[in-house]
């Protein structure tokens, strides 16, 4: 999933010193990892967060 959304959950608004029952949230955020994969024909999400000094000197110029 590139970008990834859903409905706020009520606690959240509550904690948050909203009352859910007059307003509702929705949540929405952009799967950085999941570009880079595309971008760069990465086939295992794991790599991105192994940090394996060999794996990631392969992305030095994209800096």
């Amino acid at each position: 999933e590139i970008g990834g959304c859903g409905m706020v959950d009520p606690n959240v608004l509550t904690n948050c010193k909203i009352d859910p029952n007059e307003y509702s949230g929705f949540a929405f955020g952009v799967g950085i990892d999941r570009i880079a994969m595309l971008l760069h024909q990465i086939t295992d999400i794991r790599l991105l967060s192994e940090n394996d000094v060999r794996f990631l000197e392969q992305f030095k110029s994209a800096l």
